[in-house]
Formats: structure tokens, sequence, C-alpha cells
């Protein structure tokens, strides 16, 4: 803990002493770090940010006041929203002593001829968290006589190798804590998830009856089973979500729609269900669905077809209808790459929906399959 004294003649004396836990980890030339836990309006009295302009060499970004608003709105989401994660400051040589000398003594920091420290990494919690209450205490890492140097080296490394959680590991996450508390806290601070969108994955994935069981591409998944990107249902079942189809308003009744199509699909091709299939990729699986999905529903408008959406059995036998004519050497063939930006964009999943409703109608007229498929070269299709 801190030595303070009344906050007046604390500023007035410009130094103060604080409890720390001091090593070093890295021996030969690395500066000796300092770990201890201080109020931010302490922080700032003796700390400077140290911005990088065109009269000064400091490391720092300019501050952005939306960032720092938004960790203010972050703390006054919910009470318990704390931010543990430590501030990286650099002291400069000569603005700190140790009163004790052991590792757990007490450092003592001078501003009296100016900042002691420059803020390497963390200015926009340290204002954000003072702007909502400057009497927090925050964690800080220190590291001692750090030159101007070795300020832009640690600012450049932290803010460069840092990456963020992929998106299938938040999925992943969400989807074992969905029962819980986590999905709000994380929407009242500024995180938000599709948790309905997150559960319906998890069933397909974890549903032993699913075609789709064990094989989605997120953390919870045995790496050797993970051949179907998460994106790929979320995509199709918001598909289904669109078409307008009342009985589809029901989350549980397009997924079961969705896994029937799916389970035709893998029945009929199983030696396709593999990584790296262009049929069980995210336009392969988008494309497909959509495909079959859009004349189900079409023939579902017909009095004289008498197709109940909803009969599950009915669903698989039209879509095994639908496959009989479309002839699989179109997803092991190779396509031409001609629409920009490849096949998962706007326009390329446009190019391979023609393509599927061409190989349709090929099938049905008994002529080669490749025929007029743009994307498919005739010579490779023979």
């Amino acid at each position: 803990m801190m030595s303070f004294n009344k906050e007046a003649e604390l500023e007035k004396q410009k130094t103060a002493t604080f409890k720390v836990f001091k090593f070093q980890q890295r021996t030969l030339g690395a500066p000796e770090l300092v770990i201890f836990h201080a109020p931010v309006r302490s922080i700032l009295q003796f700390s400077t940010v140290d911005e990088l302009g065109p009269n000064s060499r400091g490391p720092q970004r300019q501050q952005k006041e939306a960032r720092v608003v938004a960790i203010k709105k972050f703390l006054e989401a919910d009470e318990r929203n704390t931010i543990p994660t430590a501030l990286v400051l650099a002291f400069s040589t000569g603005s700190t002593s140790f009163a004790d000398g052991d590792q757990g003594g007490g450092l003592k920091i001078d501003w009296s001829k100016g900042p002691a420290a420059t803020i390497v990494d963390g200015q926009h919690r340290l204002f954000g968290v003072d702007s909502f209450d400057p009497n927090i205490e925050m964690p800080v890492i220190g590291l001692l006589d750090a030159d101007e140097e070795e300020r832009a080296f640690q600012f450049l490394v932290i803010n460069n190798k840092s990456s963020k959680v992929p998106a299938t590991h938040v999925k992943a996450l969400l989807a074992k804590m969905q029962s819980g508390n986590l999905p709000k806290r994380l929407k009242g601070a500024k995180l938000a998830f599709d948790v309905d969108g997150i559960k319906d994955v998890d069933l397909v994935n974890s549903d032993p009856d699913s075609p789709f069981f064990e094989s989605i591409d997120w953390s919870t998944t045995p790496e050797r089973n993970r051949v179907v990107q998460a994106t790929a249902i979320e995509l199709s079942l918001a598909y289904l979500s669109g078409l307008q189809v009342p009985e589809f308003e029901d989350r549980d009744v397009r997924r079961s729609v969705f896994l029937a199509i799916w389970k035709a699909i893998k029945t009929l091709l199983p030696s396709l269900w593999i990584k790296d299939s262009r049929l069980v990729s995210k336009v392969g699986i988008f494309c497909l669905t959509r495909f079959i999905a859009d004349r189900i529903s079409q023939w579902a408008d017909s009095d004289e077809l008498e197709i109940v959406i909803t009969d599950l059995d009915q669903i698989k036998g039209l879509t095994e209808k639908i496959l009989s004519y479309m002839d699989p050497k179109f997803w092991t063939t190779p396509w031409a790459e001609r629409a920009s930006g490849g096949y998962d964009t706007n326009q390329g999943r446009d190019r391979v929906m023609t393509a599927l409703t061409q190989l349709y109608r090929n099938g049905r007229r008994e002529i080669a399959w490749y025929t007029d498929i743009d994307i498919i070269d005739p010579a490779a299709g023979s």
C-alpha cells in the first residue's frame, strides 16, 4: 500500500512512496521491473503521456476521447466490471529510489523536477478510469531507469505484438457459458454477440444426431474434427430466417429443417465430408442451403404439391430429389477463380448460385453437367 499524506501535501511535496515487488526478468542490460498498485489520481500526478509529435520523441499515440468515454461506460455498465490489465510505466533515470532495498521494499517516486514516468501502455484505460472515479486503484508494471529508446521499444512491441482473441474462440466460450450472466455483461460493455445464433451453432455441433456433430471449427471441438466454419452455419440459418416462411420464425423449426437438408446431403455425398472439401466450405454450405431452401419454399407455396415445410422426412426426400439432378463432380472439379475477391463475397456467392441453377437444369435435361457453367472449364469437367 502507498504511504500518502493528505492530497494537498502530496501535491506540494511531489514525492510518494509505494510498497512494490521488484524483480529483474533479464539480467544483461534489461531494466529492473516493479509491480504495485495506486489510485489513478496519484498515477496521473507523477506520470505523463509523452505523445509523439513535431517537438517530441515520445512513443504514445494521440489520445482518442471516444476510447476514454468507452472505458468510463464500461465501468458504469456493471458494478462488477473491473480492468485487471496493468498499466505499463517507464520511470526515467533518477526519478525513483528504494527505501528498504529488498524485493518488497518501498519505491520512492520523485517528480519535483518533472514527470517521473512515461505511460507506455494504458493511457486510455487510465484516463477513462479517472473520468469515472479517480480514487480507483490500478495495477502498474514499472520499468526503472528506462531511456527513450527503451520506452519506444516497449510501446511498439506491446501495441504490435498483441492479438485479439479469435472470434471462433469467443463464440465457443459463449456457447459454454450461455446460461450465465456473461452475455448480459458483455452487452453492457459494448461487446455484443448474437447469443441465440451462437446457441444454434452449438446445438448443431453438439447434437449426436446432427450431420455436423463435433465438426464445427472452434475451440471446444477436437482439432482433427474441425471441418466446418461456424459462420457457414450462422449464415445459412440467417438466410432461412429471411425467407419469410412463417414456420421459419421458430428457431427450432428452421434449425431442424436445415439439419434435415444436410442429413440428406451427407448421406448422398459422404466422400465429400472432409476437411478442405468445397462442399462443406463456407461458400458450399451457404450456397447449397440457399439453393435447396429456395426450391422447397417455392414448391411449398404451390397448392398442388401439398408440401408441409415442417415435415422433416418430406424435406429429406425433396433434398434427395434435387440432388439427384446435380452431379457431385461439380464439387470436386476445379473452379475458375474469376470472381473478384474469390467466391466468399456477395459477387462470388451469386456466381456459385448461378452455377448451381445451371447444374440442376443440366441434370434435368440430361446433358453434360458442366454445360454453360462459367466457373467450370469444360475441359476439366469432361
